[in-house]
C-alpha cells in the first residue's frame, strides 16, 4: 500500500507541477519519503503547499479532497470576520435606559443589560458596569430590569456538535450575553479524613447549586468525580468519590444568559442598588448608554487562534452572519450567510467547502486543502489585514498550540499556523518562512487519525523540510 501511495505521489508531482530548482525538487522528494515512511497505518493525508513568493504550487497531493478541518476552521472564520466586520470592530455589552434619575437617586424607567455576543466578558467587567451605575447616582430602579439577548435566537449549539460533550467547557451553551466564557471553574480540596472536602465555584455565585457527596481519604468511595447533571440539562454540580488531593475542572453552564443576568443582579445587591421586576426584553433604539464594556476583533481573534478557543471563534462567526440578519441570528442562518459571503467576497464556491460553525467542532464541516490554501493566499495579498491574522496565529516553538512543537533551530519562529484535532482528523494550516526567504501557504489534513501524536509527527517533519528549503 505504501509503495502504491508513493508511486501515485511521484506521478502526481510529475504531471501537475512545473519544473523547479534542484532545491525544490529535493524538498518534494523529501515530503514523498516522509509520507511513505511515517504516515500511520490506516490513515491517509491530503495536503497542498503554495509558494507565495513565486506565486506557484510547490506541492500537492489529494488537494481537492474534502476533509474535516477541525480547529483550522478558525482560520477561515477569522479571515471572514476581518474582511466583513473590519479590523476596528468591537464586541460590546451595554447598560442602557430611557429613564431619568430623580433627586432621590432613583432611576425612573427600565434598565437594560444588552448582550452583544462578547465572548470575553468577565465578572469584573460586570461589576464595573454596576459601579458605573452607582457613579451615575443610581441607588434604586423604579422600573423593570431587563436582559436583552435579542441579537441571537435560542439555538445554543451548531448542527453536528456532539451531545455528550455537553458538560465540557470547550462546548459552551452560547448566547448573546455570557460571562466567564459560559463556564464555571470548580475546585475541590481535601479537609480532614472522613469529612466532606471543600468545594469552591468560580466565579462565586448563588445561581449554581452544588451537591457534595465526596469524602476525604475514603478509598471505599472510588475515584473523585466532578461533573454537572448534564443528562438532565441541569446546572447542579455533583461531587462524589474519594478526595485525596486538590482537583479542579471547568464545566459549561446551561443557560449562559440566565447565569450572567443572575450574576449581574447579585452584583446590584452587593452594591446596595434596589430593583423590582426583572426579565427578558428588547432595548428601545433611542435608549442612552450608562455603561459599556467592549473587546476588539484582533483580541478576540488572537484567543480563538492561539489558544483554539471555540467560543471566541463562534462569536466571530455569528457576528459575521448578523451582517445579513441583524436580529435573532441562528447558527443555521449564520452558516448560510457565511458561505454566501465567502462565495461573493473571494469567488470560492461551495463545491469546495461546507461550513456550519465557526470553530470546527461540527462533524459536518468539510473543506479541501486547496480551499484553505486559496483563503490563505487571498488574505496574504491584503497588506492591511494579513499582518493582523499572521500575528494572531500560533508560532512554532513560541506560543499557543505550537509552543512545544517545531522548536529546533531551523523551525523555531518559522511556522505561523493553526492546529486542529478531533477524533478522525488531525490538521495544520498556515504560513512558513523558508531558509531561502520564501513565504509559503500550506494545509495538511490527516484523515483517520484516532491518536493525534503520530499524525503530528508527519506534519512536523513536512514543515521542517519546508523550513529548510534553501539550506
Amino acid at each position: 500500500m505504501k509503495y502504491i501511495r508513493s508511486l501515485c505521489l511521484s506521478l502526481l508531482l510529475t504531471l501537475s507541477l512545473p519544473v523547479f530548482s534542484s532545491d525544490i525538487e529535493t524538498v518534494t522528494e523529501s515530503i514523498d519519503q516522509i509520507i511513505y515512511d511515517s504516515l500511520p497505518e490506516g490513515t491517509d493525508i491530503a495536503l497542498m503547499v503554495y509558494d507565495l513568493t513565486d506565486d506557484t504550487v510547490l506541492y500537492a497531493y489529494r488537494e481537492k479532497v474534502m476533509c474535516r478541518p477541525a480547529s483550522v476552521q478558525k482560520v477561515i472564520t477569522s479571515v471572514a470576520a476581518l474582511t466583513s466586520l473590519g479590523k476596528d470592530y468591537r464586541f460590546r455589552t451595554m447598560l442602557r435606559t430611557q429613564g431619568s434619575i430623580g433627586r432621590d437617586s432613583i432611576l425612573n424607567g427600565d434598565l437594560y443589560l444588552v448582550g452583544g455576543l462578547d465572548p470575553a466578558l468577565n465578572e469584573n467587567e460586570l461589576r464595573s458596569m454596576v459601579s458605573d451605575l452607582k457613579k451615575a447616582g443610581v441607588k434604586g430602579i423604579n422600573g423593570t430590569l431587563y436582559a436583552d439577548i435579542s441579537i441571537m435566537d435560542t439555538t445554543y449549539w451548531a448542527s453536528g456538535w456532539c451531545w455528550d460533550d455537553a458538560p465540557a467547557s470547550f462546548q459552551p451553551y452560547i448566547s448573546a450575553l455570557m460571562v466567564h466564557q459560559g463556564f464555571v471553574g470548580v475546585e475541590v480540596k481535601p479537609t480532614t479524613k472522613g469529612n466532606a472536602p471543600e468545594v469552591k465555584v468560580y466565579p462565586s455565585n448563588t445561581y449554581i447549586k452544588v451537591v457534595n457527596n465526596a469524602k476525604t481519604q475514603d478509598k471505599s468511595l472510588g475515584p473523585l468525580t466532578i461533573t454537572r447533571d448534564w443528562m438532565n440539562n441541569d446546572n447542579t454540580i455533583v461531587v462524589s468519590g474519594n478526595c485525596t488531593r486538590r482537583q479542579s475542572t471547568d464545566l459549561s453552564v446551561v443557560g449562559s444568559a440566565d447565569f450572567t443576568f443572575a450574576l449581574f443582579r447579585q452584583y446590584l445587591d452587593d452594591a446596595g442598588i434596589s430593583y423590582g421586576n426583572y426579565g427578558l426584553g428588547t432595548c428601545p433604539v433611542m435608549a442612552r448608554d450608562i455603561s459599556e464594556v467592549s473587546h476588539g476583533l484582533p483580541e478576540i481573534m488572537k484567543e480563538a487562534l492561539k489558544e483554539s478557543n471555540n467560543l471566541f471563534a463562534e462569536a466571530m462567526f455569528l457576528q459575521t452572519g448578523r451582517l445579513q440578519q441583524p436580529k435573532g441570528i441562528a447558527f443555521k442562518d449564520a452558516a448560510k450567510y457565511f458561505q454566501n459571503y465567502i462565495s461573493r467576497k473571494f469567488g470560492l464556491f461551495t463545491s469546495s467547502y461546507n461550513i456550519v460553525d465557526g470553530c470546527g467542532l461540527s462533524m459536518y464541516d468539510m473543506f479541501s486543502p486547496q480551499f484553505m490554501v486559496d483563503m490563505l493566499t487571498l488574505i496574504y495579498r491584503d497588506s492591511e489585514l494579513y499582518p493582523i491574522l499572521y500575528k494572531c496565529l500560533p508560532i512554532s516553538g513560541v506560543d499557543g498550540t505550537l509552543k512545544t512543537r517545531l522548536n529546533d533551530k531551523t523551525t523555531l519562529n518559522k511556522v505561523h499556523a493553526k492546529t486542529g484535532s478531533v477524533t478522525g482528523s488531525c490538521t495544520l494550516a498556515g504560513y512558513i518562512h523558508t531558509a531561502d526567504g520564501r513565504d509559503l501557504a500550506f494545509c495538511i489534513m490527516n484523515e483517520g487519525a484516532v491518536k493525534m501524536a503520530p499524525s503530528r509527527v508527519v506534519q512536523d517533519k513536512i514543515c521542517k523540510a519546508l523550513c529548510e528549503l534553501g539550506l
